[in-house]
């Protein structure tokens, strides 16, 4: 965008409005890139300065492409700027923060003292999008409370604020109340398929299934995120040859997207059918023209390693290179499922180190939580041990994964030093062991 003096110059509104639609495409620089100029030329013409309005798209256009922690600078421009700030910027801060893990959830309650000096009360968006961060953090009472108050106020809800509760309360591992909230709201395309993840959650896939027939019977007409929901539900309770058939309906009815393939291929891989998780890979491409992902590679590449095809995964690593798709964490979590399986932990720390070396891949959660599967299944619990101490000296947030693995590392390690009655010193580190897993235990 440029202008000299014999040009007329775009104000704010129009400004933010090509802001929006970058915002639609994703396209977050090209936000930022307008909300630069706009700050440039303010100094020659105001009707250019960025409004509230502008900062809260761009806002909108940094949550959209996951840069969490960019959207809540937003927040200290706005006040070098003087530019107010109201609800709808606080929602979108807040949703923003939701959307990027625990990290970004503590970020934006700390938020809420903010929002109560700038004289903003939270409304049914702010509302609905603190729940979701409270989901985020496990605090299921503290979403309960925001809840309560939104419905003792006499303010309208709306649909989205029960979708937000309901995946909050499965967040927090209470899927009853999750199910219990559908029974008291609307029946909707979101809810319903809210609820269809509370079950898949709970490993009910048959509840799942028979409110998906009557959605395809009755109504409310499902959207891809309720097809995703019920092949999630066949997922989680490994139900591959249900996830199969209805993935085939789909394709036949013209429905199935790369999401609903990727999920047929992870149970297809958590079941150890390989041969058929490559035939659906292959027939992604040929059949229904869908250019495979990172993610399919990835899901394909676990498809092989859960199965200890190691050779053949690597070899779909090797194809996802030459097609200049790069790694992630989980393209590594899945070349190491394999060793990990056997206990194989050198192999499984040779891959870890690979990833940082050779393709500049972050260790996460998820890579240092099959480092100390691979561990314990070898029966080397001082080493599950380290790999944990190190995951929390780097900052990285333990999931639910890791709570399992440390605490079930922690009762079998001590078992182990305490059935091998060695030394004092071998006994004081299964004291230690333990310690561990109540160190563990209060971190969640």
């Amino acid at each position: 965008m440029t202008a000299d003096d014999s040009e007329v110059w775009p104000n704010a509104h129009v400004c933010t409005t090509m802001m929006s639609l970058a915002t639609r495409a994703r396209d977050a620089d090209k936000a930022l890139a307008t909300l630069e100029w706009m700050k440039r030329r303010s100094a020659d013409a105001r009707e250019v300065a960025p409004t509230t309005h502008t900062y809260t798209t761009c806002v909108q256009a940094l949550d959209g492409a996951g840069r969490w922690e960019e959207a809540l600078g937003m927040l200290g421009e706005m006040k070098r700027a003087g530019t107010a700030r109201n609800a709808h910027t606080y929602s979108a801060l807040v949703r923003a923060g939701a959307n990027g893990g625990r990290a970004g959830a503590r970020a934006v309650v700390k938020l809420i003292p903010e929002m109560k000096r700038d004289g903003v009360e939270p409304d049914l968006a702010i509302a609905s999008a603190l729940i979701s961060a409270f989901g985020v953090l496990g605090s299921e009472d503290n979403a309960r409370a925001m809840l309560r108050a939104i419905e003792s106020s006499g303010r309208a809800t709306d649909s989205k604020l029960y979708v937000d509760y309901m995946t909050a309360m499965c967040r927090c591992g209470n899927y009853e109340e999750a199910i219990e909230t559908f029974t008291r709201v609307p029946r909707t395309t979101f809810t319903c398929t809210a609820v269809m993840k509370a079950y898949a959650e709970a490993m009910d896939w048959k509840l799942a299934e028979a409110l998906f027939e009557d959605m395809r019977r009755d109504g409310p007409a499902p959207n891809d995120h309720t097809y995703s929901a019920m092949l999630h539900a066949y997922e989680k309770s490994l139900q591959w040859e249900r996830a199969v058939r209805l993935l085939n309906q789909l394709t036949s009815e013209g429905k199935a997207k790369e999401i609903h393939h990727n999920i047929v291929l992870s149970v297809l891989g958590k079941c150890t059918q390989w041969q058929r998780a490559e035939v659906l890979f292959r027939d992604m491409r040929e059949l229904y023209n869908i250019q495979p992902s990172r993610v399919t590679y990835s899901t394909l590449i676990s498809a092989y390693g859960r199965s200890g095809k190691t050779d053949l995964a690597r070899k779909v690593f090797e194809q996802m290179l030459a097609r200049r798709i790069p790694p992630d964490d989980y393209t590594f979590v899945g070349l190491m499922l394999g060793p990990a399986s056997e206990g194989n932990f050198r192999e499984c720390s040779k891959i870890a180190t690979e990833m940082k070396e050779l393709y500049d891949v972050e260790h996460t959660v998820h890579t240092y939580n099959t480092l100390i599967q691979a561990a314990d299944i070898a029966g080397n619990y001082d080493k599950a041990v380290e790999v944990y101490d190190e995951l929390l000296q780097r900052g990285i947030e333990p999931n639910n994964t890791t709570r399992e693995l440390v605490v079930a590392v922690s009762k079998r390690g001590a078992n182990f030093y305490d059935r091998q009655q060695k030394t004092a010193a071998v006994a004081s580190y299964a004291a230690g062991l333990v310690g561990v897993m109540g160190m563990a235990l209060g971190r969640w």
